[in-house]
């Protein structure tokens, strides 16, 4: 998988360096660039997919010559994604507007990276589109403790998804705002709560009648404190708890059922509607920072592949809020409790999964009844009951089982593609 080469060609990358300080930009591209994207699973001897020096309508010229893109990689003769390299010995600071003059000139770029081989600053658009962000939404050092690695793994050409890559870009970029905001807000240690906090809690619907002015401010600050500090040390307590129920289950695991006991139960809930009321659903895991895994990506290459071979990729779903018809795009989304594979929205989900549990699942749209109808009975794969993520699941060991289950993935595409065109949203299951 990309990860394990990403991290072999990382070693070889870092053991050249001193080789190539010195030798300029040209140096840096063959010896540190191309073999990174060689890893990522891009050809990068057929200029058609990895283009140097490449050549676009909108290139300025400069001093009687065309501006170029120093690499460009092309998807179905489309570019994806523009680098802008430099010299190892180079830093990148203010080098952004050139990466972004070109990256807001290709409406088909998803993807701006600026590096030296060192240091890798990934760009996207989560603001406007086809308008570069002017800050990376992730930044790998191959010569840092945290190298980021598995972030760069995620641009791999088995699992490139421009809209899971802007998707995944504008969580890591907001939940490090949102988080940096509460933090300054809520961490209040020895200051008083912001006059902002208080009056936002004070303005809120049945908390104070009065007029909200600086003398009531200062009057709640203390008390403002005195229920936030409350507040959270109920919420460490039950994190507390949490944990330490979580690490008696882990030293006692429950029995596993006796052989055909899962199936016995599946059976029982197969005439159930498409989308039934769950119930008892079995604990599912629960990670506190999101880190897409290797199995994951795996997951997701298969599927992608699955669609990609399907005939479906070329299908138009409906858009209410573009009240059109747009080309179905899979994509995907990593949650704390699941994995989940989608074409377009969220919402529009069509696969599921649990991969770092006990018991590895993928999950379907699919009611019981339509995931038995497309499910190849030779396979033996165990049918699970329900649960608050899924109606129907199947039990594997690995996520090479997902291309056994192309039949049922195909199914799973065609319920959302079908669920689109017919005007009404896929009603997944709840989701906690």
């Amino acid at each position: 998988m990309a990860i394990e080469r990403v991290r072999k060609v990382t070693e070889q990358i870092l053991n050249r360096i001193p080789a190539v300080r010195g030798k300029g930009e040209e140096a840096t591209k063959q010896a540190l660039i191309l073999p990174m994207l060689d890893a990522l699973g891009y050809d990068i001897w057929h200029p058609g997919e990895v283009c140097p020096e490449y050549d676009a309508d909108f290139a300025i010229r400069k001093a009687g010559q065309k501006e170029k893109v120093d690499v460009a990689i092309l998807l179905a003769g489309v570019p994806r994604i523009y680098f802008e390299v430099k010299d190892i010995e180079q830093s990148l600071d203010g080098h952004e507007g050139q990466l972004a003059r070109y990256f807001n000139a290709t409406l088909s770029v998803a993807l701006g990276v600026l590096t030296n081989g060192l240091e890798w600053r990934f760009f996207t658009d989560t603001g406007d589109p086809n308008v570069m962000d002017s800050q990376p939404f992730h930044v790998a050092k191959l010569d840092a403790a945290d190298q980021g690695l598995d972030v760069l793994a995620r641009f791999a050409k088995p699992v490139f998804c421009a809209d899971a890559i802007r998707g995944f870009a504008t969580e890591l970029i907001y939940t490090a705002r949102i988080a940096a905001f509460l933090r300054t807000e809520l961490d209040l240690k020895d200051r008083e709560p912001s006059e902002y906090l208080v009056r936002w809690i004070l303005k809120s619907e049945h908390m104070y009648d009065g007029t909200v002015n600086l003398n009531v401010v200062d009057r709640f600050r203390p008390i403002t404190k005195a229920a936030l500090a409350r507040v959270l040390r109920e919420v460490v307590r039950r994190a507390i708890t949490a944990m330490d129920e979580e690490a008696v289950q882990a030293q006692n695991p429950q029995p596993q059922p006796v052989p055909g006991e899962a199936s016995a139960r599946a059976q029982d809930v197969s005439a159930a509607p498409r989308m039934p009321a769950l119930a008892a659903p079995e604990p599912e895991p629960s990670r506190t920072d999101i880190v897409t895994t290797e199995s994951e990506l795996k997951a997701l290459a298969a599927v992608k592949s699955i669609w990609e071979a399907s005939g479906l990729a070329g299908a138009l779903i409906f858009d209410p809020s573009q009240r059109r018809e747009v080309p179905a795009v899979l994509t995907s989304k990593d949650t704390t409790g699941y994995f989940g594979i989608f074409l377009n929205k969220p919402g529009w989900w069509a696969i599921r999964l649990v991969l770092d549990a006990r018991r590895m699942w993928v999950g379907f749209c699919l009611s019981e009844a339509e995931m038995r109808a497309t499910l190849p009975p030779a396979l033996g794969l165990e049918v699970l009951p329900p649960s608050p993520w899924a109606a129907s699941r199947v039990a594997i060991s690995c996520p090479d089982d997902l291309t056994k289950l192309a039949p049922v993935v195909i199914a799973a595409f065609q319920r959302v593609i079908a669920d689109r065109k017919a005007g009404r949203d896929v009603q997944p299951a709840p989701t906690p």
